[in-house]
């Protein structure tokens, strides 16, 4: 498949209060509701069907079996497509496709999120809910648009009812379409529910924790089921998950790996704060006796 073919990955979307987007609610936001499924995007170049996981590009002929279902309501779409445009959507084989039960999978198992003409533009919530009506595709709900004024505000947002029904919602997700990450996409967050949270809270409040203590507890917070879950999931949607014990090698490796990926900056902060008054007090050790010796030895320089 040519260059000029491939699908763009979507934004990373990292938790509210990450470095990356950290002035993200310093203007107008969108925020939408988060829905538990699998990233999937789809697209005609050039006339022909072209199809992504959140991960890697997949060939339409031969896709991950799980995402059989999402590729087939692609395929059914492709003469409505409008040609160079990226159409981004949540795709859930079924009502409990992760972690949630919803009561139902959204029409033809997608429900679109943005839609990209080009590359990093997106489509307003308005002209989105027109393009998924022509494609007979549900769009995911937008909650708000405006500036957020404080947390209050989308922690009331949690306990709306899922779209899909059967549950309140996963947790929303906050868009800034006109600011942009170090790596040049549009910024987008999230705010989950505390069930979906990928780190506990710690007390980090005793006054003098040893590098035992800090590690351990930059552990405590960072290890989750949520996290687990998240790399469970990122194996089935790359089709090398087994579904039995062989799987563990894998999650072992994926796990760190989504740590570093998000929680580098956190974890380099937690241990810096820790070591540099240590650090700070070494520098300086031996230090006086030093210049008391140097002064002495000028001393005796004058004599001379």
């Amino acid at each position: 498949m040519t260059e000029e073919r491939r699908i763009n990955s979507y934004p990373s979307v990292f938790a509210l209060g990450h470095s990356a987007i950290a002035d993200i609610l310093d203007g107008d936001v969108l925020v939408e509701e988060k829905v538990d499924g699998s990233q999937f995007s789809f697209a005609n170049f050039d006339g022909e069907l072209v199809v992504r996981s959140k991960r890697k590009q997949m060939h339409p002929d031969a896709p991950e079996s799980m995402f059989e279902a999402a590729v087939k309501t692609a395929t059914d779409l492709f003469p409505l497509l409008r040609e160079g445009v990226v159409y981004r959507a949540e795709y859930l084989s079924k009502p409990k496709h992760n972690t949630l039960a919803y009561d139902r999978v959204p029409v033809a198992n997608l429900v679109l999120f943005d839609i990209n003409p080009a590359l990093e533009e997106y489509l307003s919530p308005e002209e989105k809910r027109a393009e998924a009506e022509s494609l007979g595709l549900e769009v995911v709900p937008t909650f708000y648009e405006g500036c957020v004024e404080s947390l209050e505000h989308l922690k009331v947002l949690l306990e709306t009812q899922s779209f899909l029904g059967g549950t309140t919602v996963e947790g929303v997700v906050i868009k800034r379409y006109d600011r942009f990450t170090r790596d040049k996409k549009a910024m987008v967050g999230k705010f989950v529910s505390e069930r979906f949270k990928e780190k506990h809270a710690t007390d980090w409040k005793k006054s003098n924790p040893t590098r035992t203590d800090v590690i351990q507890r930059l552990i405590a917070e960072l290890r989750t089921p949520a996290r687990w879950e998240k790399a469970v999931q990122h194996l089935a949607e790359a089709g090398t998950l087994e579904g039995s014990p062989r799987d563990i090698g894998q999650l072992i490796k994926e796990i760190p790996e989504d740590v570093l990926k998000e929680e580098r900056e956190y974890i380099t902060e937690a241990l810096f704060k820790y070591a540099w008054p240590q650090i700070r007090r070494g520098l300086t050790a031996g230090m006086p006796e030093w210049y008391k010796e140097r002064l002495a030895s000028q001393a005796f320089a004058v004599l001379d």
